[in-house]
């Protein structure tokens, strides 16, 4: 299958990352310019309405710490914000990934709140574009989630489907007038989508290595 690339990819402050046949070649300085980086908190770009975080993972050998790769963490996302898109599917956060030469090796992207039918078209997509994929299942904590890989000459990507009970969430309602703040019980329960572009040559930086954040759900 010859790729088309994305080599007009523009700053992910400028337009949504489209995700179809992503060029690993896209330097990570066009989708985060110095010009995006944060001057209030360091270590951060801000991009739209979010900050995005910089850190190096490194894994614990023998010899001591080593550095594995550089990850770009969106700390909080917003429904209002399309920060990626695959086709008509938008996604609310982009998170990236770069080898120690800064070379990108991983795209995710979280859709916030989706359900079972919005997922099943997303991934009959996927099927009619990159062949029928691999279904498996995994649990992080006590949350069992499926995950659906597709295998390509020079990537991997997988989809990850995982019911959010919102355990974690606080919902609060502000009463100007009687400048009164009231928690709501009420929870939204619903399904999060995770969506990995992982380039192949790659992967060994990313499986089995360290993870937090929305990568918990890659494998």
């Amino acid at each position: 299958m010859q790729r088309t690339g994305n080599l007009s990819a523009k700053s992910l402050a400028e337009e949504s990352l489209r995700l179809e046949d992503f060029d690993f070649n896209t330097k990570l300085s066009t989708l985060l310019p110095e010009s995006s980086k944060s001057k209030k908190y360091h270590g951060y770009y801000e991009i739209k309405n979010e900050l995005i975080e910089v850190d190096t993972v490194s894994e614990i050998t023998y010899d001591g710490n080593k550095k594995v790769r550089i990850d770009y963490r969106q700390r909080s996302y917003s429904s209002r914000d399309t920060m990626a898109k695959f086709c008509e599917f938008e996604f609310n956060a982009i998170n990236l990934a770069t080898d120690l030469s800064g070379k990108i090796i991983l795209i995710h992207a979280v859709i916030d709140k989706t359900d079972l039918k919005q997922s099943k078209d997303l991934i009959d997509i996927l099927d009619k574009k990159y062949g029928k994929a691999k279904k498996s299942k995994n649990a992080f904590f006590e949350n069992n989630f499926d995950i659906y890989t597709w295998h390509l000459k020079d990537r991997i990507i997988r989809y990850s489907l995982v019911f959010d009970k919102e355990e974690n969430m606080v919902y609060l309602k502000v009463d100007k007038n009687n400048k009164k703040i009231e928690k709501i019980d009420a929870k939204n329960e619903h399904f999060k989508g995770y969506f990995y572009i992982i380039k192949d040559e790659d992967k060994d930086k990313v499986f089995g290595k360290d993870k937090s954040g929305d990568l918990v759900y890659v494998e």
